[in-house]
């Protein structure tokens, strides 16, 4: 992003239905810094998150969301679901 500094997330799961093919369970944390991807975290995961860590990262906020630092956001394997909390961790000045 142009050298524009990128804040830290943690990605945690704080619920789940129904069995996660790949084994994500509540709790499990995967942590992306300086814009690099957790390790662990699946593809399918990754690819309904990539909204929520592109707007968080760069220290936007969603206007719906009660806390600016944080959304939730769920896998797409609807039998499956994995609901994450996508939370930013701001670089301090």
């Amino acid at each position: 992003l142009g050298g524009t500094a990128m804040d830290d997330l943690v990605i945690s799961v704080i619920k789940q239905k129904g069995s996660c093919p790949v084994g994500h369970k509540v709790g499990d944390k995967f942590y992306f810094t300086g814009g690099l991807t957790g390790e662990g975290l699946c593809t399918t995961a990754l690819a309904a998150l990539i909204p929520a860590i592109s707007v968080l990262t760069i220290g936007a906020s969603f206007p719906w969301e009660t806390d600016p630092n944080a959304t939730i956001r769920a896998c797409q394997d609807c039998k499956n679901t994995v609901e994450f909390e996508v939370r930013r961790h701001p670089k301090t000045k």
